[in-house]
């Protein structure tokens, strides 16, 4: 196959009027490995109210594979190339129908039960945008290896978010109309580009926080490099215009706690 008529490959086999309250989106590049431990988690708790749609960057091994193996779990897909996983997610949110947007990575999976609380939690939720929840976020369990090591996320609470993000990313829902009119995410940035959104959008922000786990998320992505992070949230919060001594000391003490975990493990 030529690269124009890779970069073409898609499907989308949903209803012209199918209008989901939740859409689900999986960014992938080469995620063989576990993509199918992905899809399998969604499969099993997947309603008429949900739909699942992968972003492929033109893997050069057998993810696209799986992921036309999967037509019926996932209800849409595209491959091409991206400048990254924030490229991937803006192109994503025009294929989108659903009331609010939720991410998770090839090598994460649902919670079980995860589902179910999220389609809850919005179903609950005003109609209109005005009122709505712009985020609903849960926890996250970080793996390693696939083993539950540490519990991942805090309740919301908007006058510490320029000190860190603390809301767990994966599988947290946004509201659909309310991303589009931020703009998406600035596809500049590799691993914080969802902390820079809210900083972006965080007066007026409004968050809620449900008590349940909604993913297990693999230990290793791209959030969680020692160093790169850390550049990247001094770099949103100076965009944000925080102020560069906060900014400045914020990084600084970052640093230090990584370095002292460094430590401990050696």
């Amino acid at each position: 196959m030529n690269s124009s008529a890779a970069a073409s490959r898609r499907f989308d086999d949903r209803a012209p009027t199918h209008e989901p309250l939740l859409s689900i989106v999986c960014a992938v590049r080469n995620g063989q490995a576990t993509l199918g431990q992905l899809i399998d988690s969604y499969a099993a708790q997947q309603t008429a109210q949900s739909e699942l749609l992968v972003f492929d960057a033109m893997s050069t091994d057998g993810s696209w594979s799986i992921v036309e193996a999967a037509r019926g779990t996932v209800a849409a897909a595209l491959s091409e190339s991206d400048r990254g996983i924030y490229d991937a997610w803006n192109k994503a949110l025009p294929w989108c129908r659903g009331r609010y947007v939720a991410y998770i990575g090839c090598d994460d999976r649902l919670a079980p039960g995860a589902l179910q609380a999220l389609l809850a939690a919005i179903a609950a939720c005003p109609s209109d945008a005005t009122d709505a929840p712009h985020v609903i976020a849960g926890f996250n369990v970080l793996t390693r290896q696939g083993t539950p090591a540490e519990l991942l996320g805090e309740p919301f609470r908007l006058a510490r978010l320029p000190r860190r993000l603390m809301m767990a990313h994966v599988m947290a829902a946004h509201n659909r109309h309310w991303l589009v009119s931020a703009g998406g995410y600035d596809s500049s940035f590799r691993s914080s580009g969802d902390y820079e959104l809210l900083l972006r959008e965080r007066n007026g922000l409004r968050v809620q926080t449900l008590p349940a786990v909604l993913a297990f998320m693999e230990d290793g992505g791209t959030s969680r490099q020692r160093w790169t992070p850390h550049l990247e949230n001094f770099r949103a919060r100076r965009k944000a215009r925080l102020g560069t001594p906060l900014s400045i000391w914020l990084f600084v003490r970052a640093i230090g706690f990584t370095a002292l975990r460094m430590l401990r493990l050696k």
